[in-house]
């Protein structure tokens, strides 16, 4: 009978915690979170390929091949995502603004995930031409021109800001899409920045989406949440790449 008791008031203890906890999303003016913590409602993907555990979505480490997790919310165009992320094995990547061309298949802009020394890359997934797959990398701001002429300068040490990147560890990404521009910030620090005008592959809008790269990839991902924005509202020139 005590164990009983002892039992039930950890359970309504745990309930009052859950009912006063907020979701981050509720201290951020204009956010929304867009993943419940609970189950895959509102995304798409292969069950065999992602699970929630823990609070977050988990690709499951199968045998699984190439697959994205698919936010089915609608597409972005302006805005600001963040979340946290967690990268132990394999590749993954979060994607924006991009088309589902194949059942979970996906093209477009990625921020890739992998071990630290990997990340920064803005990358094309499936790339239409093999001079789209890297588009710009570690502590780069790179301008892509309506040609497909490619300026690229290094900012950064790409070691430098890798370094705030820890693997087997939660980390927070930002990425922040106006117009043209895209930007990629982690634990504070911007990776690296895109402004593509390519006339043939350029994207303002698209899906968002979690990659899952098979062969026993091992990523989490928990508190994503989303701020649509006012293109009209935002500078058209950037003078910096400051955090």
């Amino acid at each position: 009978m005590k164990q009983l008791l002892i039992t039930i008031a950890a359970v309504l203890l745990y309930g009052v915690g859950c009912k006063t906890s907020k979701p981050v999303a509720a201290t951020e003016p204009g956010f929304t979170s867009i993943f419940n913590g609970l189950d895959l409602a509102g995304w798409e993907g292969d069950e065999k390929a992602w699970n929630v555990r823990n609070g977050a979505i988990q690709s499951t480490g199968g045998k699984t091949k190439k697959n994205w997790l698919i936010w089915r919310g609608g597409e972005l165009r302006d805005f600001e995502l963040r979340l946290s992320f967690k990268f132990t094995k394999g590749n993954s990547g979060v994607q924006v603004r991009s088309k589902e061309i194949a059942k979970w298949q996906i093209r477009g802009y990625q921020v890739e995930i992998a071990d630290a020394t990997k990340m920064g890359l803005w990358h094309h997934s499936l790339a239409p031409e093999k001079y789209r797959s890297r588009l710009a990398t570690a502590g780069q701001r790179v301008h892509i021109g309506i040609d497909g002429e490619k300026k690229t300068e290094q900012l950064t040490e790409p070691a430098k800001v890798q370094s705030v990147c820890r693997d087997n560890e939660w980390n927070e990404l930002v990425i922040r899409a106006v117009g043209s521009r895209l930007v990629q910030k982690i634990n504070g620090v911007v990776f690296a920045e895109l402004v593509d005008e390519e006339a043939k592959y350029a994207a303002q809008s698209g899906l968002l989406a979690l990659q899952d790269h098979g062969k026993g990839c091992i990523a989490e991902f928990k508190d994503i949440r989303i701020k649509h924005l006012n293109a009209n509202a935002e500078p058209s020139k950037y003078k910096s790449a400051e955090p």
